[in-house]
């Protein structure tokens, strides 16, 4: 399958500031390639490669970005319950990141990040409805100044359970570990950074999802994802927070038309870092909320024209890091299929 796609937009907040937001209209081009191998006897084969581009015809401080996704996914299968798999990833950012979470400041930064990613990934279909899953992962990723270089592991356990063909529920936990080249780590309460030390990151997540088809016709599917998540330092416990996120989509498919309705929302209370001034500051605490609304009508068996809307806000008791940011676009789509 070969698509590709152009659209035009407007977006009222380039630099995800508080205050005198960056705007501009916009032009973006995506191209997605996707490859799979038939299955003959046991070997299995898909590739995936995933490039957009968005050009901002009046951005001052920001006047483009890019993404850039690869994954080569070989797999072999043992019997008719194991399957074995080697997926290896590259990616390339080229936009603007909130890095607040690992900073003591507000920090919003246009970064260029190049990464590289192996995940062997064995699966167990153990029981007609049932099927058990682990991955683990090794990551390397830079940046071009280079400040937050590092190395990422992560191991996944997912268990998951079908009914009726209606209704799927997965359970997933992961702990992933990242290890910095040369950032440091930060004293606590003063959020002050400590000369000769390496800062290193733990995290623990856990997940329960719900995949639900509503009728026989498959016209109405929804899907809902509720997370939690600890993340610590290996130093004073300065960036330690917790994350408690729930995700929520709903997709409507009569063709000619697919219309998709989707958010989500996250509360982070931060352990240690505190807003303000006093004898006893608040916690720092940040609430994020996302909305996104996508309509496509299909023309013909290549060509789609669609439109989406994408709502974005962040909101804290530092009221610095609050901000809002408003996406629209209009565009058509061309694919290939064989």
């Amino acid at each position: 399958m070969v698509a590709a796609s152009t659209s035009y937009g407007y977006k009222d907040n380039l630099l995800l500031s508080f205050s005198d937001e960056e705007r501009s209209p916009f032009i973006r081009g995506n191209v997605e390639v996707f490859v799979l191998r038939v299955p003959q006897d046991k070997f299995e084969f898909s590739f995936l490669a995933d490039v957009e581009g968005t050009r901002y015809t009046k951005g001052k401080t920001v006047d483009d970005d890019v993404k850039v996704w690869v994954q080569a996914d070989p797999a072999y299968r043992v019997g008719e319950t194991f399957r074995l798999s080697m997926p290896v990833t590259g990616y390339y950012y080229d936009q603007v990141f909130d890095v607040s979470d690992t900073e003591v400041e507000r920090l919003i930064a246009e970064l260029k990040v190049k990464g590289v990613m192996i995940g062997p990934t064995v699966r167990w279909d153990f029981h007609p409805a049932w099927w058990i899953e682990a991955q683990a992962i090794a990551q390397r990723k830079r940046y071009d100044d280079h400040a937050y270089d590092g190395e990422i592991g992560e191991g996944i356990t997912r268990l998951g359970w079908a009914h009726g063909g209606w209704l799927e529920v997965r359970l997933s936990g992961a702990r992933r570990w990242r290890g910095f080249d040369s950032r440091t780590q930060y004293s606590a309460p003063a959020g002050r950074e400590l000369p000769g030390t390496v800062l290193k990151i733990a995290e623990r997540e856990g997940e329960v999802r719900f995949d639900v088809t509503w009728d026989q016709a498959s016209r109405w599917e929804t899907s809902t994802r509720v997370s939690l998540l600890r993340y610590r330092d290996n130093g004073s416990g300065y960036f330690d927070y917790r994350e408690q996120k729930v995700v929520q989509e709903l997709e409507w498919d009569a063709a000619p038309w697919t219309v998709v309705l989707g958010g989500s929302a996250s509360r982070v209370d931060f352990d240690l870092q505190t807003v303000g001034l006093g004898i006893e500051p608040p916690a720092r605490l940040r609430d994020e909320f996302t909305g996104e609304f996508r309509v496509a009508r299909k023309l013909s068996s290549r060509w789609t024209v669609f439109s989406a809307y994408t709502w974005e806000r962040s909101r804290s008791n530092d009221p610095v890091a609050c901000y809002i940011v408003n996406e629209g676009l209009l565009g058509v789509r061309w694919s290939w299929e064989k």
